[in-house]
């Protein structure tokens, strides 16, 4: 509180607004709130904060119209996606016109829904009453274009739950039955204030059947493809083996053939040194020419 107030001074705050400032904290120190439960249940265990928010906010979230008999799957994502907000006598929570982000529900305090001259009080709403839940629904056909069609401001101070759009739909992606139920319900809630245009409503459902289409050709026709893709990846991987067989048939073949070639080599060789005639020696040489000595004296003698 202190350095909230050194800082308000040293910002030049004006005293009005320093005194809302300073009440407000008051009010958060006297009803012992925290607004950053996620901040305070951070060092337990997922199991452990699921099972406190159940136990502090699900009879809370029940209140709810769209949510009543929704999976309780979806309500405990839900329960861990609230947070508090607080907010000051005489604070605007939505205004008319703004676009919706957020629904709203009352936990404490009494907020009232007022004209644009903020004197008209048309409703009040205490604990327990929600607002803005079908703003965040996205439904096809809203008039309103999901935008709000009241102002709606705290009397007193109030605390509030709010879920967000996002957080709404990112829970919405695991349960699809759950998102179309809650979907008709928005729907039939506008119905009954006047707030479905028809014709846009046909006209967006067509749109939405057309994309149905074509996603539904997309898919068939990557299926077609992936099909081809595995016949032709097979195709190639028989190729490749055939290819293989074939190539090592190629390599033994020449390695037979260079074994054949060397072999056919050797024999040559042994053929060519038998053919070739052999030197005579000297002994032979000298006994021939001793015979020719003797045969010549023998024709000489008398």
């Amino acid at each position: 509180m202190d350095s909230i107030k050194q800082y308000m001074e040293f910002r030049k705050v004006s005293k009005d607004l320093e005194k809302r400032v300073i009440k407000w904290f008051d009010y958060l120190w006297t009803n012992k709130q925290s607004l950053d439960e996620n901040k305070v249940l951070g060092a337990l265990p997922d199991k452990l904060k699921t099972e406190i928010a159940i136990h502090v906010h699900l009879n809370t979230l029940k209140q709810v119209r769209v949510f009543q008999d929704c999976e309780a799957g979806l309500l405990s994502e839900l329960v861990l996606k609230l947070k508090l907000q607080v907010f000051s006598p005489g604070d605007y929570i939505c205004r008319k016109g703004d676009v919706g982000r957020e629904m709203y529900i009352v936990k404490r305090g009494k907020v009232s829904v007022v004209g644009d001259d903020g004197k008209v009080v048309f409703a009040t709403l205490g604990s327990g009453c929600v607002f803005g839940e079908v703003s965040i629904l996205n439904i096809a056909g809203n008039k309103t274009g999901n935008r709000r069609t009241a102002n709606v401001r705290s009397i007193g101070y109030s605390d509030l739950f709010c879920l967000s759009k996002d957080d709404l739909w990112d829970a919405l992606q695991e349960y699809p039955e759950a998102r179309e139920s809650l979907l008709e319900r928005g729907k039939q809630l506008l119905q009954k204030d006047g707030l479905i245009d028809d014709e846009q409503l046909e006209r967006e459902k067509k749109a939405m059947m057309s994309t149905a289409e074509k996603i539904d050709k997309l898919e068939s026709n990557v299926d077609i493809l992936q099909t081809r893709l595995a016949r032709l990846f097979a195709e190639y991987t028989s190729a490749q083996q055939k290819f293989k067989q074939r190539l090592t048939k190629v390599e033994r073949r020449v390695e037979v053939s260079q074994i054949e070639l060397r072999g056919d080599g050797e024999e040559d060789c042994k053929k060519d040194r038998m053919r070739s005639p052999s030197a005579p020696s000297r002994r032979t040489s000298r006994d021939s020419a001793g015979s020719n000595y003797n045969f010549n004296r023998s024709d000489t003698a008398p």
